[in-house]
């Protein structure tokens, strides 16, 4: 027997997925932004949607705006709409099995365009009709929302819902410009770098990197800092002062010097996937292609 349809169901998900953004943004204006639409499409959504519910889903005050009782109601059901979504598109994205599309990989900026970039000529070759999108930064990328489909990360994950394989360790050296040590002289040991200039990468304070970190937070002569790892390996490579950097950097440039001075700083490398993305030929295919990468460089880099 065919189920009757409800001539009032609610059939347009665009109206909740607006509704979603304006209620976490707590503005229009804000929402707006987020999703890359004027504030009016917001609006307009949003008057729809209460019209077809028959009920206000907003209040307005004046520092913004916030949920009535029958938008609290919906919030939840909301999101469980949003998840159900989401976990399509993860399941059926891609499952034909064609090598074709875009691939998004979520990786440091420094591994990046230091390491990864340039392995990735060999894949092309192989898959022309791939294209690879590097989402570069320091927060970590959603993959349960398609922020990324595959990512390169320096601690394991904690979502059961996340697939990952430890790749390899990433080590770091003290390094300088030879043109700074021609002009200042090369220390032989931390107690010695105390007499010298120094550089901070502000992501280079967490587990893992602590005895650099301690070393610049008691360091009277920090000359620059920065957040970005490209402008940090600018900086050392200028001769602004001394840094650290993982091992495979130093390679890319001659007047990179690696001081000797023992140093016991490392990340554990992870490759993440979500569980309900195993059958995207696509992305099995670049996820087999890091770990053959992986494999290849752990001797030299990653050991």
């Amino acid at each position: 027997m065919r189920k009757r349809i409800n001539r009032n169901a609610l059939r347009d998900w665009e109206d909740v997925r607006y509704f979603l953004g304006a209620a976490r943004a707590k503005s229009f204006n804000q929402a707006g932004k987020a999703m890359g639409v004027p504030q009016s499409t917001i609006s307009r959504r949003i008057d729809h949607l209460e019209a077809h519910l028959g009920a206000k889903l907003f209040d307005r005050h004046n520092k913004g705006m916030r949920l009535t009782p029958a938008g609290h109601g919906l919030l939840e059901q909301a999101e469980r709409m949003e998840e159900a979504a989401l976990s399509i598109d993860r399941r059926l994205g891609g499952i034909d099995g064609t090598m074709r599309g875009l691939l998004r990989v979520a990786v440091t900026e420094g591994l990046a365009a230091w390491w990864l970039t340039e392995n990735l000529v060999e894949f092309q070759r192989h898959f022309p009709g791939i294209t690879i999108e590097t989402v570069c930064g320091n927060e970590i990328a959603n993959l349960a929302t398609r922020e990324a489909d595959i990512a390169i990360r320096l601690s394991r994950p904690d979502d059961p819902r996340l697939v990952a394989l430890r790749v390899g360790t990433m080590r770091f050296v003290i390094c300088a410009a030879r043109n700074y040590l021609d002009l200042y002289g090369t220390p032989r040991t931390q107690r010695e770098i105390f007499r010298h200039r120094v550089i901070d990468h502000s992501g280079y304070h967490r587990a893992g990197l602590r005895e650099w970190s301690q070393l610049i937070e008691a360091h009277d002569a920090v000359m620059y800092r920065t957040n970005s790892s490209i402008a940090y390996f600018e900086a050392l490579r200028a001769g602004l002062g001394i840094g650290i950097c993982p091992t495979y950097v130093p390679r890319h440039d001659a007047n990179f010097v690696v001081l000797p001075i023992p140093l016991d700083c490392r990340y554990e490398i992870w490759l993440v996937t979500h569980e309900e993305t195993k059958s995207n030929a696509r992305l099995k295919a670049f996820h087999d292609y890091l770990v053959s990468l992986f494999e290849r460089d752990r001797p030299k880099w990653f050991g």
